[in-house]
């Protein structure tokens, strides 16, 4: 489960991606990657169970989970669902959360914060499939398709590479708009020698420097280093973002090259991952920053495309 700690979290991330992140196996991990993060109606039920009530009503528990209830988020997640197959989900949802409740077929679910985030507890009980080890995977393959997909890399790529890099990143798409997809969809990517060593030689020279640096920002922040009030504990990535606004605008340092700008936006697309992952408290510094970083992020990734 995430701790309630930003940098603790963020710490045990980067731990993580250190090794996650291999270059020789990256493209034939993604695809399973992407799978892996997809969500399941359980999933997406818990998460529309907390919004489809005001949130006194929620507290309260003025409301149960019922059979019209789970039809209604079915008919809603999927819309051009068969009037018999949306039958089925909804019998096998109503039984799942029962179960993960560990409450008869006949019991009254109530609709409350409790229940819900019992459900959540259950379904984070799977060795190795918590809502945390989604939230890195979810970090591990934005960060892999920023880098695969960076001008620098991705133009030196035999045409048969690019294009798998380019349909990863179409799928990674469909997966943030809450579509199911099946590693096999993807397909399997062919070994080329030439392409791996372009791909290693490339993580050693930029990938590798720009998580640890990450690491070792995240690191001292852990250590007290004061920064802005604002933003809290996250403060540490607000030097990488006036850089990176610099660079935008045009007033970047002549010391400022590809290698420092790729490490900045690599550190911030991990932090924007993180802050926006559905199972990170939003705290206010949280918002704070999301708000600051979000539209100068975008102008980068903008100019980026040109």
């Amino acid at each position: 489960m995430l701790n309630k700690n930003h940098l603790d979290n963020l710490n045990d991330i980067m731990e993580t991606l250190e090794w996650l992140i291999q270059p020789d196996t990256v493209l034939t991990e993604l695809p399973y990657d992407l799978e892996f993060i997809c969500k399941t109606d359980i999933d997406r039920f818990a998460e529309w169970s907390r919004k489809c009530v005001s949130p006194q009503e929620l507290s309260e528990g003025k409301f149960s989970i019922n059979l019209p209830l789970i039809k209604f988020f079915i008919q809603q997640t999927y819309p051009d669902l068969p009037q018999d197959k949306i039958q089925e989900k909804v019998e096998f949802l109503s039984k799942e959360l029962h179960r993960l409740l560990d409450m008869s077929a006949y019991d009254t679910i109530v609709l409350n914060n409790e229940n819900i985030e019992k459900i959540i507890d259950k379904i984070n009980e799977v060795p190795g499939e918590t809502s945390f080890d989604k939230t890195k995977k979810r970090i591990k393959i934005a960060v892999s398709l920023k880098w695969l997909q960076d001008r620098t890399l991705f133009n030196s790529l035999s045409k048969h590479t690019a294009g798998f890099v380019s349909k990863l990143g179409d799928f990674y798409g469909r997966v943030k708009k809450g579509e199911t997809i099946k590693a096999r969809d993807i397909g399997i990517w062919a070994m080329l020698p030439d392409d791996i060593k372009k791909i290693t030689d490339d993580y050693e020279r930029r990938v590798e420097l720009a998580l640890l640096v990450a690491g070792q920002d995240i690191k001292r922040a852990k250590e007290g280093v004061k920064s802005e009030a604002e933003f809290g504990s996250l403060g540490i990535v607000t030097s990488a973002v006036k850089r990176l606004t610099a660079f935008v605008e045009g007033r970047n340092p002549p010391d400022y090259d590809e290698v420092e700008l790729f490490k900045d936006t690599i550190f911030i697309a991990i932090i924007l991952n993180y802050l926006q992952d559905p199972y990170v408290k939003k705290t206010p510094e949280a918002v704070n920053l999301i708000k600051i970083v979000m539209p100068i992020y975008s102008k980068y990734k903008e100019l980026a495309t040109l």
